[in-house]
């Protein structure tokens, strides 16, 4: 198990990236832990999505960019097209397609340095830059709060936006945050008590996986960032969980910090697709 382990972690190498310490300033919903609880009742009681489950969905994006004060976009087409062309790469396993809807520039240049507090209303609110129904996708050159690559909204808020920073859109960021706006924790968040970032309580020994840590049994214990390191694959070993079992946590999943990120795994898929049949499927 070990040998497979570590040939993963070589295969997704080609993707690996180093991560800062909050690289997604995405939060969870107060009632995240209940819709966890009430699916895993569901799991338990029927054949819900044994599998991958195929919706049969193409999804429109809106590319909301910001101009500078020059009026460049500082992003391409090119650019744009790489993002749809990974989303739709990771998603695939659930039959669900992105396409650009349309491409609209916003001139005013200051909510370039994006403040989520004093600038997301004044941008979204009264559909001033704001289509319904479709997942609006903002681009910024920075983010200062709240810090971080992007965040997204999970199903249940109300809105359907996401906002990335321009040098991200290239990456796995949006992949990323994507799995949040379909309702994905981070790997090593703790939905059992605060609903937070870490400390993740699970263990390494899976008896406490729908509880504890992200709720995910197929998703490895990750302690971060105990154990962060900038080798390759971003993780150095030696980090016990409180059983006295050493961490071999998931540095190849799309929803961890670690920097091998190259996959969802079949309950993070599960997941996604009853978010959407439950919670998104008015998006058109």
């Amino acid at each position: 198990m070990r040998y497979s382990y570590f040939l993963l972690v070589i295969f997704c190498l080609m993707f690996s990236k180093t991560y800062s310490q909050k690289d997604c300033g995405t939060e969870l919903p107060l009632n995240y832990a209940s819709e966890r609880a009430k699916f895993q009742q569901l799991l338990a009681s029927s054949t819900l999505l044994p599998h991958d489950t195929c919706l049969n969905k193409k999804l429109s994006i809106v590319f909301y960019i910001f101009l500078d004060s020059l009026g460049n976009p500082g992003v391409s087409a090119a650019n744009l097209t790489t993002c749809i062309n990974n989303l739709n790469k990771y998603f695939k396993p659930i039959c669900v397609k992105f396409e650009n809807c349309s491409t609209k520039y916003i001139p005013e240049h200051e909510y370039n340095k994006w403040d989520k507090p004093n600038h997301e209303f004044k941008i979204t609110g009264n559909n001033n830059y704001y289509t319904d129904k479709t997942i609006n996708i903002y681009l910024v050159d920075v983010i200062l709060t709240p810090g971080g690559n992007g965040y997204a909204y999970m199903p249940g808020s109300s809105k359907d936006l996401i906002v990335l920073r321009k040098s991200a859109l290239t990456t796995l960021t949006p992949v990323h945050e994507m799995g949040h706006f379909f309702g994905l924790p981070h790997t090593f968040a703790e939905i059992s008590t605060n609903l937070s970032d870490g400390p993740s309580s699970e263990v390494v020994i899976r008896t406490n996986c729908t509880t504890n840590g992200d709720g995910f049994c197929d998703t490895d214990a990750d302690p971060w960032p105990t154990g962060s390191s900038t080798a390759a694959c971003g993780f150095t070993y030696g980090p016990k969980d409180v059983n006295n079992n050493y961490y071999m946590p998931p540095v190849d999943n799309i929803m961890s910090y670690w920097s091998c990120r190259c996959r969802f795994t079949q309950e993070q898929y599960n997941w996604m697709a009853y978010m959407y049949v439950t919670l998104r499927n008015y998006l058109h």
